[in-house]
Parts: structure tokens; C-alpha cells; sequence
């Protein structure tokens, strides 16, 4: 908002329903209401999030801009941030009708310099320059920049620990994952950095060491066949649960289910059946608050997996 579309004097506030639901149902990846000098009163800004050149992409704009406007009534700025390397072709960004001429502003994330976002004052705004175009620097250069601007920028470690992991998770969309989290090897020389390079590729570093030796104890004992039924079900169950971790975090960062199911390489449906059982979070909260409150039961309850129940309850004893 501040470094490509250049407001600076402004505020934003939450909408309370983010799901744009009349006949269809329609989730966006960011609607907020600004407040400027432009609306004083406000407006609604929408934008999304683009990896394809599709041209569905204009006509699906488009409704968002229907229903967004059907329910709130206001002024709506529209802008697609496009992250492919090559300058879209089939997304327009206007649609020509009869009687009128639908547009909105298609920004080519990488046709702009890194140096927007380099310059930028907060975290979130230095991690897009992944992104962008690199200017001459060699990837190298760009991620000890990126990373020497988030130090300087994040005033205590778990902030600069949560856009570390944001800049892992972006720098896929360039095939520069390797490359990031070997300089974050590097560079931060935290070792608690190694738990979410692992989590975020989907390691299970520790997990696996701990089948080997299972495995050996178990051929030891003449146990080999059963162990290796539990190990197999331990480690499913252990994938799941990270997915679910995962996913709620990046649900509530405005990732988008593709985006989602690209990073953690999953089924973007299993995606969306966990979203839908994130909205009954607060239910799952009230429930988990009850003495003697169960997981099975209260998964039952709420009709959601037990094991989403399990991670809500970490997270509410954190």
C-alpha cells in the first residue's frame, strides 16, 4: 500500500465479514477500509495476490468488485499484484462491455525495482523486494540486503523470526528457497531458525530420527512389523498436524488456498475443508475452556479433526 501505490497519510480497519457471501460464496486475499484524504469517510481497498496469467483472472475481479460493493455499499479501489516473471498477457485489467468499461490496476511485481521495497520502513514492506526485480544485485546480494534491512527494522527477535519465515515462504515464488534459508544459515546464526527452515519445507528432521532409532530398537526386540505400523501412523499423524499448523497461520496472514497448497505441497480442497473448520475456532475455544473439557469430544461437537482441536489448544496454552 505504501510503497507501490504511494499513500502515506492514511489508516486501516478490519471489515467484519471478509467473506464476500451472497449466491456464491467469494474469499478475497486483502479487504480493509482506508481512510485518506482521497475518502475521508473511507473506502473499501481490495487486492489480490497473482501467480497465473489466466484471463478468468479480470472476470473474477470483477465479481469481487459486484459483490464487495453489493454488501458495503462504498467506493472500491481494486488492485492485482501480479508475481509471474514475465509481464502478464492474458490478465488485462479491464473488461469492455456494451454499455460500460470495467478496469482495475494490474502493478508487475517484478518490473519494479527491489529498490521500492528495500527503501521501505516497515518488514513487511522489505520482503517483497524478493520479488521484485533485482536491479543488477546477484540473489545472494538481494537476501543479505533484505535480511541486514530486517534486522535494523524489527525490534525484537520474535518479530524479526516471523518476516524471516514470510521472506522463506516468498523467495519460492522465485525458486530462491535454497538460497534464502542457506544465507539465513548464515547471516542470523540463530539456531532456533533451524526448526522453521525444517517446518517450512516439511522436514520432520526430528521425526525421522526418531523412527531410526525406534526402528532399531524395535528389530532388536523382534517387534519390526508392528513398529513400523506405528511409526507410519505416527509420522502421518505428525505431517497432518504441521500441515494444520501451517495453514492456520497463513489463513490468518491473507494467504490465498493456492498459495497455501503451493508452499506446503498439499491439496488446495484440503486446504479449503481446513479453512471452513477454522471458522469455529472461537466455538473450539469456549469448549477447550470447559472443565474436563475433551479433544474427541469436543472435535465431535464441533465437527472438525481432533487434531485441529489439539493445535488450538497449544496455541491457547501459549
Amino acid at each position: 500500500i505504501r510503497a507501490v501505490l504511494g499513500h502515506s497519510n492514511f489508516r486501516l480497519e478490519p471489515l467484519p465479514q471478509v467473506k464476500l457471501q451472497t449466491t456464491l460464496e467469494k474469499e478475497p486475499d486483502v479487504l480493509l477500509k482506508i481512510y485518506d484524504d482521497l475518502t475521508p469517510l473511507g473506502r473499501i481497498l481490495h487486492f489480490e495476490l497473482e501467480g497465473k496469467d489466466v484471463t478468468i483472472v479480470d472476470l473474477r475481479m470483477c465479481e469481487y468488485a459486484g459483490i464487495a460493493g453489493k454488501i458495503y455499499r462504498m467506493e472500491i479501489q481494486q488492485e492485482l499484484f501480479y508475481l509471474g516473471m514475465e509481464p502478464p498477457r492474458n490478465i488485462k485489467g479491464e473488461i469492455k462491455h456494451t454499455h460500460y468499461t470495467y478496469r482495475y490496476r494490474v502493478h508487475y511485481v517484478y518490473g519494479m525495482s527491489c529498490k521500492k521495497f528495500l527503501e521501505g520502513e516497515t518488514p513487511a514492506e522489505v520482503i517483497f523486494a524478493i520479488l521484485a526485480n533485482p536491479e543488477g544485485y546477484s540473489a545472494e546480494e538481494l537476501i543479505e540486503l533484505i535480511l541486514e534491512k530486517l534486522i535494523r527494522l524489527t525490534g525484537d527477535h520474535l518479530t524479526l523470526r516471523k518476516f524471516v519465515r514470510q521472506l522463506i515462504m516468498l523467495s519460492r515464488k522465485r525458486n530462491l528457497q535454497t538460497q534464502t534459508i542457506k544465507i539465513v544459515k548464515e547471516v542470523m546464526d540463530y539456531k532456533e531458525f533451524e526448526d522453521d527452515i525444517y517446518y517450512i519445507q516439511g522436514v520432520e528432521k526430528g521425526l525421522e530420527q526418531g523412527l531410526q532409532q525406534g526402528l532399531q530398537q524395535g528389530l532388536q526386540q523382534g517387534l519390526q512389523k508392528g513398529l513400523q505400523k506405528g511409526m507410519a501412523k505416527g509420522e502421518a499423524i505428525g505431517k497432518r498436524e504441521k500441515d494444520i499448523i501451517a495453514i492456520r497461520n497463513m489463513v490468518k496472514k491473507g494467504f490465498s488456498d493456492a498459495d497455501i497448497a503451493g508452499v506446503l505441497e498439499i491439496d488446495e480442497a484440503y486446504v479449503g475443508e481446513i479453512k471452513k473448520q477454522l471458522a469455529k475456532e472461537s466455538r473450539i475455544v469456549s469448549l477447550l475452556k470447559k472443565k474436563g473439557a475433551r479433544i474427541k469430544t469436543i472435535a465431535k461437537q464441533a465437527e472438525v479433526d481432533p487434531l485441529l482441536v489439539s493445535v488450538i489448544k497449544q496455541h491457547m496454552k501459549k
